[in-house]
C-alpha cells in the first residue's frame, strides 16, 4: 500500500491510494509520534544537542546527557538503574550476549513466543501455551544439573495479546541462582497505573536477578532502546565490548524523553479512557477479539474482518504472522489520538461484523 501522513489531515487519519482512512493500527500506542507538544521538544533536543552522536559512550568525550536521562528514566520507572542503547533489538541481544559470555555453560528457558531480540543461536521455541509452561517451570528447574538458569520471557503474549502471568517468580527454587531476562516493549508506556510498564507489576523475590529490556519506539516514540536492572549488573554492561563499540542512542530525542513525562502520563489517562469506551460500545462483540483488560491492541484471526473495516474506512493491520503460511491475524489499536466519535465508529463496525459470527 502507498500511505503518507500529511500535516493538513487529522493526526489519526492516514491517506492510503488517495483515500483517507481512520488509522486503527500500528504500535504508538500512545500517539506520542503525532502529538505536537512531544514533536516540539525533540525539534528543541535537536537544537541543543544536535541531530546525532555518533561517538562511543566509552569515548573520552563524553555527552553528559545521557547520564543524567538514564537516571531521570530509572527513577521514573522505579527501577535502581537503566542504560539506553540505540534500539530494543540490541537491548535484548546485548543483554543474552553479556550473560552468555560471563556464563558461557549457563541454560536458557525460552517461554512460549519469546521475541527475536532475546533469542540466542540454537534457540528452540517452546509448543506449550503460558499456563502450561510456567507451570512445569519449577520443576524443569530442580531437574536441571545447572546452579545457574536463565528465563527468558515477554511481558504480553504475542502473535495474539494475552497476558503473560508472573506469579511464577514466587514459586522458584531457591536453592539455584536464577536470572530472569523480559522483554517489555510492547508494555512500556501502557501497562502499570500510569504505564511505566511491567517493572511497576512485578513482586520479585531476594534471591532473583531482573533484568528488563523494551523498545523504547513503541509506545514511548523513541528510536532507542532501554535496559533496566541493577547498578552493579548495568556498570558491567557498561565495561561490555558489545556496548562500548555501538553507536548510542539519538541523544535529542533523549532530552525529548525526559522533558515529556508528564505528557506521557498524560496519554496515558487518555489511552485507559479511550480503551474503556472502546470494549464497553464493543458489548458481545468484543469476542471477537483476543485482549487484556486495559491494553490497547486487540487481535483476531477470524477472516473478513479486517476487508469489512476496510470497506467502513477504518485500516488495521491484517498479515500472516509468525510465518507466511499461518493464519492472518488482525491487530486492531486504539490509541489517544482516536476521538469518541471515532471509537463508537469502529465499535459499531466490529458488532456489525459479528452480529452474524457470533453464537
Amino acid at each position: 500500500m502507498a500511505t503518507f501522513y500529511s500535516s493538513s489531515i487529522p493526526d489519526r487519519i492516514v491517506v492510503v491510494n488517495q483515500k483517507e482512512y481512520l488509522w486503527c493500527s500500528g504500535t504508538s500506542y500512545l500517539g506520542m509520534s503525532k502529538n505536537p507538544l512531544f514533536i516540539q521538544r525533540v525539534i528543541e533536543g535537536m537544537e541543543r544537542v544536535g541531530i546525532n552522536w555518533g561517538s562511543s559512550r566509552s569515548n573520552t568525550l563524553r555527552l553528559s546527557l545521557y547520564d543524567e536521562a538514564e537516571a531521570t528514566l530509572a527513577q521514573w520507572f522505579g527501577a535502581a538503574d537503566t542504560l539506553t542503547v540505540s534500539s530494543g533489538m540490541l537491548a535484548g541481544q546485548l543483554v543474552m550476549k553479556w550473560l552468555v559470555f560471563h556464563h558461557p555453560q549457563v541454560p536458557v528457558f525460552y517461554a512460549p513466543n519469546v521475541h527475536p531480540a532475546l533469542r540466542l543461536e540454537g534457540f528452540t521455541p517452546a509448543l506449550e501455551d503460558y499456563e502450561s509452561w510456567f507451570a512445569e517451570l519449577p520443576h524443569r528447574i530442580v531437574t536441571t544439573a545447572s546452579e545457574e538458569i536463565v528465563i527468558v520471557t515477554d511481558s504480553i503474549g504475542s502473535p495474539h495479546t494475552a497476558t503473560v502471568p508472573f506469579d511464577w517468580l514466587s514459586y522458584l527454587p531457591r536453592s539455584k541462582k536464577i536470572t530472569v531476562v523480559i522483554d517489555d516493549s510492547h508494555g512500556i508506556g501502557v501497562l502499570g497505573s500510569s504505564g511505566k510498564g511491567i517493572n511497576e507489576l512485578l513482586h520479585v523475590p531476594a534471591n532473583l536477578e531482573v533484568i528488563i529490556t523494551a523498545s523504547l519506539n513503541k509506545a514511548m516514540s523513541i528510536p532507542a532502546g532501554i535496559i533496566i536492572g541493577s547498578q552493579e549488573l548495568l556498570d558491567s554492561i557498561r565495561q561490555f565490548s558489545m556496548f562500548s563499540g555501538a553507536s548510542p542512542a539519538n541523544p535529542a530525542y533523549l532530552w525529548a524523553l525526559t522533558h515529556s513525562l508528564p505528557d506521557y502520563r498524560r496519554a496515558h489517562q487518555k489511552l485507559m479512557q479511550v480503551i474503556a469506551q472502546f470494549v464497553q460500545e464493543l458489548g458481545e462483540a468484543i469476542n471477537l477479539f483476543h485482549w487484556i483488560e486495559k491494553y490497547s491492541a486487540f487481535t483476531t484471526d477470524q477472516a473478513g474482518l479486517h476487508d469489512l473495516l476496510l470497506e467502513e474506512g477504518i485500516l488495521t493491520a491484517c498479515f500472516p504472522y509468525p510465518g507466511p503460511d499461518d493464519p492472518a491475524i488482525t491487530r486492531l489499536v486504539i490509541t489517544p489520538l482516536h476521538t469518541t466519535e471515532d471509537i463508537t465508529r469502529i465499535a459499531q463496525a466490529c458488532r456489525k461484523f459479528a452480529q452474524d459470527r457470533l453464537v
